[in-house]
């Protein structure tokens, strides 16, 4: 009966460390590898090369909207309560220092202060509405989060912002208000109803809530304030950055993501223009 052939393994210098005799090879390029240089793989070992090569073909997960998928548990919404239950805070104690700073204002708009149509959304307004914003980002920003990612999630928060901002500005130019994070946060509501309507889901309930919160604002603010309109345009821009990242298909996804939100910030801008040049002309 004859024995089966054996052969030993051939032992070669390591492709790194030429003082290194090693039997084991790189499973993808065939280099040898010492216990230093290997790379467990799926069946066998690589060498670092084609580690890192095969860990750069590999795509990033991504959710459903294109964002990057994030197990951080809603890390960014948790710092967006903070930030603005610390401002509302620290503008307590400076007596409207922060508001005076940060605040919606026309005519700081006008002279030059633009970063206030942003960080308006940051400033709650009061002890209710600091409330109210931080339950509607618990409950509604987190799963958002989760859905966009954060770089996307941070813009529709800023859209909701930036459309309060406008539609103040388009209704009261010579006006200053303090809270626009619940523009914001509405905004954000606003986002969940499109995502029901790319569902072809039921959204009159979205529709209620919105009718009910606007007239809220009328009667706690009046017509004549600039309260409700900050609502209005929350929903309305929120909705539209929404739509904007919602509705393209997978290809060529990002561009049009990309040139749907600044489709969104021109139209803020030339509305803001058109309201100049006709009011202050």
């Amino acid at each position: 009966m004859s024995r089966p052939e054996f052969q030993a393994p051939s032992f070669a210098a390591c492709y790194r460390h030429p003082d290194r005799f090693t039997g084991i090879r790189c499973q993808r390029c065939g280099k040898p590898i010492c216990g230093e240089c290997m790379t467990p793989a799926s069946v066998g070992f690589q060498c670092l090369g084609c580690a890192r090569s095969g860990r750069a073909t590999v795509r990033t997960p991504r959710t459903v909207f294109g964002g990057n998928l994030s197990t951080r548990g809603g890390l960014v919404t948790k710092v967006l309560i903070g930030i603005v239950i610390g401002l509302y805070v620290l503008d307590l104690i400076g007596q409207g220092f922060i508001s005076q700073v940060f605040a919606m204002s026309g005519p700081a708009v006008l002279d030059g202060q633009v970063w206030r149509l942003v960080t308006y959304g940051l400033l709650s307004g009061g002890l209710i509405n600091t409330l109210f914003i931080a339950l509607i980002l618990w409950s509604v920003g987190r799963p958002l989060e989760e859905q966009f990612g954060t770089a996307r999630y941070l813009m529709l928060y800023g859209a909701g912002s930036v459309g309060g901002a406008t539609a103040v500005f388009l209704g009261f130019p010579d006006y200053a208000i303090g809270g626009g994070a619940y523009s914001a946060v509405v905004g954000l509501i606003a986002v969940h109803t499109v995502i029901k309507i790319r569902r072809h889901e039921d959204i009159r309930p979205d529709l209620g809530l919105f009718a009910i919160l606007i007239l809220l604002n009328l009667v706690l603010g009046g017509l004549g304030g600039p309260s409700w309109v900050s609502l209005v345009g929350g929903i309305i821009v929120g909705g539209l950055a929404a739509a904007a990242l919602i509705f393209p298909g997978r290809q060529r996804r990002a561009q049009l993501q990309v040139l749907g939100l600044l489709g969104v910030v021109v139209l803020c801008i030339a509305a803001i223009v058109v309201r100049v040049a006709i009011g202050f002309a």
